[in-house]
């Protein structure tokens, strides 16, 4: 009877130091508890911002389902969690928007993952993190083909659509003043609503990623209508932002896009969206060979 004594001395000096130690570790605990991993595991959903009107990369088509090049790569990355957290699914909820919306719509907690035309930037990883790079793409100028204008120097006095807190904007409004070229930066909506100002007579030209342009041309029904200034003024690599300080979740993703890197499927992406003849050009082609990365 007397051996249990100690026992339970010890136990008594033991316990103050297991409590102090839980204390130190439980908010590691609620911290990956409350991770975006955990959240999509307790719901079995996941909230992704897209733009409805940037094809071929991602837009809504017409029964309202968003589709493209970053839409695939996104339900095949969901496809990817849902098989490491073991789940029998996990549903989509779309929510609309431009670059800014997007941004903000992952920065506040509105969405968990943004699929679209974002442009990795600095200044943008101050607000959330990015996932590897999945294009890169260069600015353009759409106007009309009977406007006269055939280069940036033409754009003198004219109005040039751009969507507003975009790197497009924030791009072309320096290389214009050093140019001296005084033109008129115009806010629009969205890609789409650049092409139909344009169209009306709102606007001179309307500035983009060059794809997203060639997409709304193609989209009009009205190719002869245009033309698309091939211009330098930036060099845009696309990624999906995420919310920071999740490790756990970025991984997940990155994981799923190098999957989709070392197969064949990113060559069946890649010709669905842009035709079977096309190629990705060098650099893009350098992105999915380096990023194609192994456990």
């Amino acid at each position: 009877m007397h051996a249990i004594a100690p026992i339970l001395d010890a136990r008594r000096l033991i316990a103050p130091l297991l409590l102090a130690m839980g204390a130190l570790f439980t908010p590691l605990a609620a911290h990956s508890e409350s991770g975006v991993l955990a959240r999509i595991a307790l719901s079995q959903k996941i909230r992704v911002a897209y733009p409805e009107n940037s094809y071929p990369i991602a837009y809504k088509d017409e029964d309202g389902l968003p589709r493209g090049y970053s839409v695939d790569l996104c339900r095949r990355i969901v496809a990817s969690i849902q098989r490491d957290l073991g789940l029998d699914g996990i549903a989509i909820s779309w929510i609309e928007g431009n670059t800014p919306r997007r941004i903000a719509a992952v920065a506040n907690g509105e969405a968990e993952l943004d699929c679209g035309t974002t442009t990795m930037t600095l200044s943008r990883q101050r607000k959330v993190d990015f996932s590897y790079p999945v294009f890169v793409e260069s600015g353009g100028i759409l106007v009309l083909k009977d406007s006269g204008i055939g280069s940036l120097a033409d754009l003198g006095g004219k109005a040039i659509g751009v969507i507003p807190e975009t790197t497009t904007e924030q791009r072309l409004r320096p290389v214009l003043a050093e140019r001296l070229i005084n033109a008129e930066l115009k806010p629009i909506k969205d890609s789409k609503d650049g092409r139909e100002q344009l169209q009306a007579g709102a606007i001179d030209a309307f500035a983009d990623n060059r794809l997203v342009l060639i997409g709304q041309v193609a989209a009009s029904g009205e190719t002869n209508t245009f033309q698309v200034i091939d211009t330098d003024f930036s060099v845009d690599p696309y990624a999906f932002a995420l919310a920071r300080d999740d490790a756990d979740f970025r991984l997940a993703v990155n994981r799923g896009l190098a999957q989709i890197y070392a197969s064949e499927e990113i060559d069946r992406i890649f010709a669905r969206w842009f035709g079977a003849d096309a190629q990705p050009t060098p650099l893009l082609d350098s992105i999915y060979f380096i990023f194609a990365l192994q456990d």
